[in-house]
């Protein structure tokens, strides 16, 4: 892992000061990334770079970690006594994160180490609580501090606007919103705070999750009345909010199919690169949360469990994957573009939205139209071998979820366009556009075996813009989902025709069964009641002709009588309706009318009648 130039790992131990022990959020728990132009590589010349800060290089910032409470005029920007207090509170809890800001702009490589082109900074726990915090501490309150007053106030109206409420955790709804709507304050060229939330789906592992490789927020995972935690939720939970899913998670696609027990290949694949087999399929959400120009904060639920090489983490998919794919866009344009807090706003949701996409990996092994078309294509053969009413439920199912996910890519690509169409040429250099140059790319010196992952996006150079590129991917990924949505339903249809057919030859069989019990039903009849033992009944001089003319009579008369009512008998039941409905009908007199009407001669013709009450040219009949 790269890091950034001088830096040391120093093991620190948080927890042992007093002040970092009451604090919600510690270094320890953010992960800081610095983009910079480097000038190692002499074939490309100067390229962006992604560096890792680690938290014990923090160390000497940190000194100055309360000098933003004393910086802030909260006097000035409010008179709200509650507000005050409120501000403090804030500032006194996440002020420390005010020395995470940077002293400049990188321009050059021969820059000071400490200059950069943007900051990007990762938590991995998302309360609520923590975006307020962010947006106040990493502000700069020297200009213009009404603005970010109102930036604060803007961020608690769409907290409390956007989010939702359901039997399994809070939430937020899809949405994109600019803190200082309506302001019109801010310079030229740059780039106000912002705020969006998008869901993105992920895989988990079966039974209780890995322990966790570094500290997360104590109170992650616990759910309360007044807990602000979003946590993680199934697909089955994001969709059902009121509804309890616990006895139908097992039956999820991700859970029943395991493609890797009969694929030796696959299971060392599955093992080497993932480290646990996927199981289930997770929703999760992407906070972004843009303070200004050169700094965004992102916030995803915990994945420390998860390996960092291969990139399966969401930190080191943005780093190690969308970067890269945005660095190459940044080659194919010819306008030298600044990388900014808006060209970061694609590389994270690129990060996030196309982890289990193919057209983001080359070489993902488990992606999602593939695990549900090879689940498909073992219940086409299931269809073929003994078709069924547990292979349609079983059918039911995976339509059900693939209209989950395709509802969730819905959102996804209205979200990305509507980000796409924010960042049309506008002036604005931090935002990249087409470009007709070509870029050489050099070849590679050996060709990688097919078992190592090369982590590249397939089409990270077919187009210059990133934003456009990830909305091609959305909506190519979201063409396969709906195209196995369409065979999942001719399946299902397929599978009820065979069922019904199935169903035919059923009822000849019990069509046979029923005539034979008719048959034999009026023989036990007349051989139980010739069989009671009493004296008025046996008759011990008849013979067994009685029986037999008796039996035989009654047998016939019973099946003639049986197939009678089964030919005829819905026939005679319809006449006997209509019958009666046409006598009560018939005596049924209408209200108000004699039972008895005379007609009287009138002496006019019909069209004389017609000629009378015609109108004339005066209006009178």
């Amino acid at each position: 892992m790269d890091h950034a130039k001088g830096s040391t790992p120093v093991q620190v131990d948080w927890q042992a000061d007093a002040y970092w022990r009451n604090r919600r959020l510690t270094p320890a728990q953010i992960q800081v990334h610095d983009i910079r132009l480097e000038g190692w590589r002499s074939d490309v010349g100067e390229f962006l770079e992604m560096r890792e800060v680690l938290s014990s290089t923090l160390l000497p910032d940190l000194e100055k970690r309360d000098h933003l409470l004393d910086r802030i005029p909260i006097e000035q920007v409010t008179n709200n006594r509650s507000e005050q207090n409120h501000l403090r509170a804030l500032a006194a809890e996440y002020g420390w994160m005010n020395c995470l800001r940077g002293r400049g702009v990188q321009e050059k490589i021969s820059d000071p180490a400490d200059l950069r082109k943007c900051r990007w900074i990762h938590i991995s726990s998302k309360f609520s609580d923590y975006l307020s915090g962010c947006l106040l501490a990493l502000s700069d309150w020297t200009v213009n501090p009404a603005d970010k007053l109102a930036a604060l106030h803007q961020l608690d109206h769409s907290i409390n606007s956007q989010e939702r409420f359901s039997k399994h955790g809070r939430y937020f709804a899809p949405f994109v919103q600019n803190l200082l709507e309506g302001q019109g304050t801010a310079p030229d060229g740059d780039e106000g705070p912002m705020l969006l939330s998008v869901p993105f789906l992920d895989w988990t592992v079966e039974g209780k999750t890995p322990p966790l490789r570094f500290q997360v927020d104590p109170r992650e995972g616990y759910q309360s009345g007044r807990s602000s935690a979003h946590s993680l939720r199934s697909l089955l939970q994001h969709f059902y909010r009121l509804e309890d899913t616990t006895d139908r998670e097992p039956q999820q696609v991700f859970t029943r199919h395991k493609p890797w027990q009969t694929d030796r290949s696959l299971d060392l694949k599955v093992r080497r690169w993932y480290g646990h087999y996927p199981t289930s399929l997770n929703v999760d959400e992407l906070w972004i949360l843009v303070i200004d120009e050169r700094h965004i904060v992102t916030f995803s639920s915990n994945q420390s469990w998860k390996s960092r090489w291969p990139p399966l983490q969401l930190s080191a998919r943005i780093m190690e994957v969308s970067f890269r794919g945005m660095r190459n866009a940044f080659l194919n344009s010819s306008n030298d573009p600044d990388y900014t807090s808006s060209t970061h706003i694609v590389t994270a949701l690129s990060g996030a939205l196309g982890m289990l996409h193919r057209s983001f990996w080359a070489d993902i092994t488990l992606c999602l139209s593939d695990r549900y078309a090879s689940y498909l294509g073992h219940l086409q053969y299931r269809l073929h071998r003994s078709p069924s009413t547990k292979l349609v439920m079983d059918l039911l199912q995976v339509q059900e979820e693939l209209n989950i996910i395709i509802q969730i890519m819905k959102q996804q690509m209205e979200l990305v366009t509507s980000l796409h169409d924010s960042f049309k040429p506008s002036g604005n250099p931090g935002r990249l556009h087409g470009s007709p140059r070509n870029h050489q790319y050099g070849r590679s010196g050996t060709i990688p075996r097919s078992d190592i992952a090369t982590y590249r996006q397939l089409s990270f150079s077919h187009l210059s813009d990133p934003a456009a590129q990830l909305l091609e991917n959305l909506q190519r990924e979201y063409a396969d989902l709906c195209d196995l949505r369409e065979n999942s339903n001719a399946l299902i249809n397929r599978t009820i025709q065979l069922v019904n057919i199935r169903l035919e030859d059923h009822g000849k069989a019990i069509l046979i069964f029923t005539i034979v019990t008719i048959i034999f039903l009026p023989l036990s009849f007349v051989s139980s009641f010739f069989g009671m033992n009493f004296s008025d009944i046996r008759d011990m001089e008849t013979t067994q002709r009685l029986f037999w003319t008796i039996a035989g009579s009654l047998t016939v008369g019973t099946v003639g009588f049986a197939l009678f009512l089964a030919f005829y008998g819905a026939a005679i039941m319809d006449w006997f309706n209509t019958w009666r409905d046409n006598r009560k009908r018939r005596a049924r007199k209408p209200d108000g009318m004699p039972g008895h009407r005379t007609r009287h001669p009138s002496g006019v013709r019909n069209f004389e009648v017609l000629d009378a009450l015609r109108p004339r040219q005066n209006g009178v009949f």
